[in-house]
């Protein structure tokens, strides 16, 4: 009885009505090419040119690379079909309006002030030996440094919970909370309670979903609920019966901002596994990162922009920009990243740091699906002796993905990275910390998908005491993993080594 209820639920869910949609859409478009292909061999050949055209225009176009192979094989492999579920699926950024107008959203608030400095004005970020970074971030990504920002970090869940629900609660004007994940659980329900209150006290509450990562557990009645008490609360391009390139850009960022005054982000969503309340894929580890002081500004700013494109409205930004001070050491730099832009801020964040790093840089990632050039720069940092060290999960939430990860080992290994899986459990966090100087939390996977089709954010930290911390807690996930070596890291039999090569052509669509 219990297993048909959940088949008639899943029958007449909106993930499973509009994905059948979508696949019709799809089908009516595709099937009028092949019937075509069938009557007349020179429509045939035709539309094989046209393949065999758009394959070679994609091998020399530079924009979304990684998906390139993919749609090459498609194309030259199924070209009746191939060529207009590429003309209608591929990354064209020009010709949505969805993209421009996120686009032009960002550049308005980009123009704003939010405080922090340009980094060529601080004589302590000129002599850093990340200086780098903080150039990028500042040139590219419109992230200023800030000097008077404490910064907290949590390295799991469950030290972060109660921190962050007594944060809530000193809530006074405004709370803005930001997450890919977001289900009814014991931790949602804490928040609940306390969001509830400070409804009712009259403190402004806009929470941001991404719709497709929570379209089986917010429902109508959640947020119906939630609105009745005043609580806005709106998912991020909403998932639709629509067959739009869009829809492939998903808001996996994770920020709360409290006041202005106090900011969290970092790996963790709102679910019961990151703090371990339940247990899925063994011991879930997670980190998050407080800020107080100038630098929450920028995490308002990078809210704020998504919300002004989910709900569509004009907010007097200004007055939640407060930029409070606080006496900090070191220097914080927070950004966020866009899919729809023409710069891979998330990336280029990461190439920059394993090129600047001189003795040591250390990795954290729940899934390594790697550039070519991303491989080089680990290898040749390694090679050049830096002491590079990767740890990635032992139990994956995703089989496939995992074997993509495990497939990355061996060449890395060969250059003399030193790969680690996390052997309690999951690891989701996506931490860096290089010689001693310069840390970085973020929702950025290693992955192609994170760095092209999500929207990101995260934090860079330079010489603040917070970097050891981080770096002691690498060395606590050092001493609980296992370190693979080239014998360990083989594929146990011809069908596992298949199973990989095929999962790596398909790896950017993961």
């Amino acid at each position: 009885m219990k297993l048909l209820q959940r088949i008639r639920s899943f029958l007449t869910s909106r993930l499973f009505v509009t994905s059948l949609l979508i696949l019709i859409q799809l089908m009516a478009l595709i099937i009028p090419f092949i019937l075509l292909g069938q009557y007349s061999v020179y429509i045939h050949a035709a539309i094989s040119l046209l393949s065999l055209i758009i394959s070679i225009a994609l091998s020399s176009s530079a924009k979304h690379a990684p998906f390139h192979l993919i749609w090459i094989i498609i194309l030259l492999g199924a070209p009746i079909a191939g060529w207009p579920l590429y003309l209608i699926l591929r990354h064209n950024q020009n010709e949505s309006r969805a993209t421009k107008r996120c686009d032009r959203i960002a550049a308005k608030l980009n123009a704003l002030p939010i405080g922090g400095h340009n980094p060529a004005d601080l004589n302590s970020c000129q002599k850093h030996p990340f200086r780098r970074e903080m150039y990028l971030l500042h040139n590219a990504g419109y992230s200023p440094v800030f000097t008077q920002t404490a910064t907290e970090y949590f390295p799991n869940g469950e030290s972060f919970y109660p921190v962050f629900l007594e944060k809530l609660k000193t809530a006074e004007k405004f709370i803005f909370m930001e997450y890919f994940i977001l289900n009814d659980g014991f931790f949602w329900q804490e928040i609940r309670k306390i969001l509830l209150e400070k409804a009712e006290q009259g403190v402004e509450i806009r929470i941001l979903h991404d719709d497709l990562a929570t379209i089986s557990s917010i429902n109508g009645a959640f947020t119906r609920e939630l609105r009745k008490k005043g609580i806005r609360i709106y998912p991020f391009n909403p998932y639709r019966a629509a067959v739009d390139s869009f829809m492939n850009y998903r808001d996996h960022r994770k920020i709360t901002v409290i006041d202005g005054k106090i900011g969290f982000t970092g790996g963790i969503n709102l679910s019961d596994e990151y703090i371990n309340a339940v247990e899925r894929f063994g011991y879930w580890k997670d980190c998050a990162l407080m800020l107080e002081g100038d630098a929450v500004s920028a995490l308002t700013r990078a809210f704020l922009k998504l919300w002004s494109f989910a709900v569509e409205e004009q907010d007097d930004i200004a007055k939640y920009l407060i930029s409070p001070s606080v006496t900090a050491n070191g220097i914080v730099q927070p950004y966020c990243d866009s899919p729809t832009d023409d710069v891979r801020i998330g990336r280029d964040t990461y190439h920059t740091l394993i090129s600047s790093a001189n003795r040591y840089i250390w990795i954290t990632a729940p899934y390594l699906i790697l550039e070519p050039a991303m491989t080089d720069q680990l290898c040749m940092a390694a090679a050049s002796g830096v002491d590079v060290r990767i740890v990635t999960p032992s139990i994956p939430d995703k089989p496939y993905v995992h074997a993509v990860t495990r497939s990355n080992y061996e060449t890395l290994i060969r250059a003399g990275v030193r790969v680690y899986e996390y052997t309690p459990g999951f690891i989701h966090a996506k931490t860096i910390v290089a010689d001693d100087a310069a840390a970085l939390v973020a929702t950025t996977n290693f992955d192609i998908r994170s760095f092209y089709s999500l929207f990101e954010n995260g934090v860079l930290l330079y010489s603040t005491p917070t970097i050891h911390k981080l770096k002691d807690d690498f060395l606590t996930i050092f001493s609980e993993s296992k370190e693979m070596t080239l014998e360990s890291s083989k594929p146990k039999n011809l069908a596992c080594k298949l199973a990989r090569d095929v999962c790596r052509i398909f790896a950017p669509f993961m």
